[in-house]
């Protein structure tokens, strides 16, 4: 079940110069050794002394797509005792935490400049390991500083340590030059393997401790303390810290989420520590400050701040840190959502139907901006990719679409009524788009008044041509046959009433094995009733899924489809918030749900 969400915002429009959902990009063949490159043999403690001057490092910029502090912005120190949200305070840091320095290439103007991120010492036998966010790893003339301290006299107490190597899971990657907000997020964490400093010791020999690597197992509210580096308005550039903070999962994500204000930008790759000593810096990591949008909300507030946990693929690539080995690297899925769960607010109308002729059940979407784009099942519950079929300001006017076989040729078709009241009938070809549009009703007064349409099988043939129509004044009606000739037959299953009235969504299913299809409905109150076996004699028998609940007001679009193998079928549900939600063999109750996308971060 989807967390209760809260109503929608105002969703943003798809871009509309990509899909609906951009498809990643899939990894270059060297993209490992492009982001992982070793330094050359004279990139050195001395060379990285000589190179990063106190200077250079004090106006280096953040790397992360999070904000700069504003002006007027204070520390938790100096703000009022009444203040009731925690923040951040500076302090003189710790030894296992530090700030990676490295030049990268700026995209808009391709210079290169001085980028910073925070990072940790973390354990190994040859005491040369650091860890930050992958979406901070990669450039060149890469360096570690621990406990950084612009401050000081000496802004690096322990000397410099040079990046020789990245290691990071491949399957990371940027949506443009932004971090990902879907599934591959939770990969956001890098391993560098540093060099000697000017005294020949390695990192943790010099600072005298190491971060050990731990794992939440599930568990995320924990509590733990953030140090971080914070941007220019960060006053010398001093370490920040937030100590005992509680966190939460992000839900659909393998993510922490804290509120803590004054993790701007320059704080990606913090470590969120347990039982961290602040004198030594040792103490367990079970996050980095990253993943979805690099480790916060597209609104880059400051107070809420992300971080991507270690699993099994995370020690993975730890092991390959430590021993100098390559992690085995494994080729990218599709992602219905690279741009975050909340772009599904924007997905107006669903519908069913086999339209690429697999034998799979997939599922067409009419975007708000009139993009109208078919998502291919893969027959366990998912899908494996997306097409456009078309976009353009006619289907912003799409006032409702059901998905059949209409013109029995084994393959899905799509009715759709319009806002003016059209009825227009799209055969599919078969390959994943429409071979023909017949219209089967003038724009009308009549059709203006269809509020909620579905097709099914509710007849004698085997075909799912029956459109079952429910009115503005609650009259519910049948029609069966539904081909390019027409809307013919007609059966009236309700008289206007103020009950149907308050019949949300309406979405068809062969759920109970009745030899006629049922209907679901979403009530205005959240209730949900199965009406089994309807045909032209009647709506079927009402069975009470849900009673009245908040919760389900917030089901903003439904359909229902053989997405798994096999009978029952799936209910699929669009939250309000995003979120998108399979209900696998749903019966006269709801069955094992699956999150397909996640809600909207927040």
């Amino acid at each position: 079940m989807p967390s209760d969400p809260s109503a929608p915002s105002t969703p943003a429009t798809p871009a509309p110069s990509t899909p609906a959902t951009p498809t990643p990009p899939a990894p270059a063949p060297d993209a490992a050794a492009d982001d992982g490159a070793v330094e050359d043999d004279h990139w050195t403690s001395e060379a990285a002394e000589k190179f990063w001057t106190s200077e250079r490092m004090a106006v280096a910029t953040p790397d992360s797509p999070r904000p700069e502090a504003p002006a007027d912005w204070k520390p938790a120190a100096r703000r009022s005792a009444a203040a009731a949200a925690k923040d951040g305070h500076y302090f003189g840091g710790v030894p296992t935490v530090g700030t990676f320095f490295h030049y990268v290439r700026n995209p808009a103007t391709d210079a290169l400049e001085g980028r910073f991120c925070s990072a940790s010492v973390i354990d190994s036998p040859q005491g040369n390991v650091i860890l930050t966010a992958a979406h901070c790893s990669g450039g060149s003339k890469g360096m570690f500083v621990p406990r950084y301290d612009g401050a000081a006299t000496n802004p690096a107490p322990y000397g410099r340590f040079p990046v020789q190597k990245w290691i990071r899971d491949s399957r990371w990657y940027k949506v443009g030059d932004n971090p990902t907000r879907d599934a591959y997020s939770d990969l956001d964490y890098a391993f560098a393997r540093v060099g000697p400093n000017s005294s020949n010791h390695s990192v943790q020999k010099a600072v005298g401790a190491a971060l050990k690597l731990g794992q939440v197992n599930g568990d995320y509210s924990r509590t733990v303390t953030v140090v971080g580096y914070p941007g220019s308005h960060n006053p010398k550039n001093r370490p920040i810290i937030c100590p005992d903070v509680t966190t939460r999962q992000l839900p659909g994500y393998r993510q922490m989420r804290m509120e803590c204000g004054g993790f701007y930008g320059g704080t990606s790759g913090s470590p969120w520590i347990t039982g961290l000593n602040t004198t030594t810096g040792s103490g367990t990591v079970i996050g980095n400050l990253g993943g979805y949008y690099g480790g916060g909300l597209e609104n880059n507030s400051d107070r809420i701040s992300f971080a991507v946990t270690y699993d099994k693929r995370a020690l993975e690539i730890y092991a390959a840190a430590k021993n100098n080995t390559e992690p085995q690297n494994f080729p990218r899925g599709y992602s219905m959502y690279p741009t975050g769960g909340g772009l599904w607010t924007n997905a107006k109308k669903m519908a069913s139907g086999d339209y690429n002729g697999d034998g799979k059940t997939d599922m067409i979407v009419v975007w708000v901006d009139g993009e109208v784009t078919l998502y291919a099942g893969d027959g366990k519950g998912g899908f494996s990719g997306e097409k456009r079929i078309t976009k353009s300001d006619t289907w912003k006017n799409a006032k409702v679409i059901a998905g059949g076989d209409f013109t029995g040729n084994d393959s899905s078709d799509l009715v759709v009524v319009w806002v003016d009241g059209e009825v227009t009938l799209y055969t599919g070809d078969g390959t994943g788009g429409f071979a023909k549009e017949t219209q089967l009703q003038k724009p009308n007064d009549t059709w203006r008044n269809a509020i909620q349409v579905t097709a099914g099988r509710y007849s004698d043939n085997k075909w799912t041509d029956d459109l079952m129509v429910r009115w503005v004044d609650g009259e519910l009606s049948l029609y069966t046959d539904v081909d390019g000739r027409g809307l013919l037959h007609e059966h009236k299953l309700k008289d206007p009433n103020d009950t149907w009235k308050h019949a949300t969504i309406l979405t068809a299913g062969n759920f109970t094995g009745g030899s006629n299809w049922d209907v679901i409905v979403r009530w205005s109150d959240g209730e949900l009733s199965l009406y089994r076996d309807a045909g032209p004699s009647g709506v079927g028998t009402e069975v009470r899924m849900l009673s009245s609940n908040q919760l389900w007001t917030h089901a903003s679009v439904m359909t229902a489809g053989a997405y798994t193998q096999g009978e029952p079928n799936d209910l699929l549900v669009r939250w309000s918030d995003g979120e998108t939600t399979l209900y696998t063999d749903t019966t006269t109750t709801l069955g094992r749900d699956h999150m397909l996308v996640p809600p909207k971060a927040g």
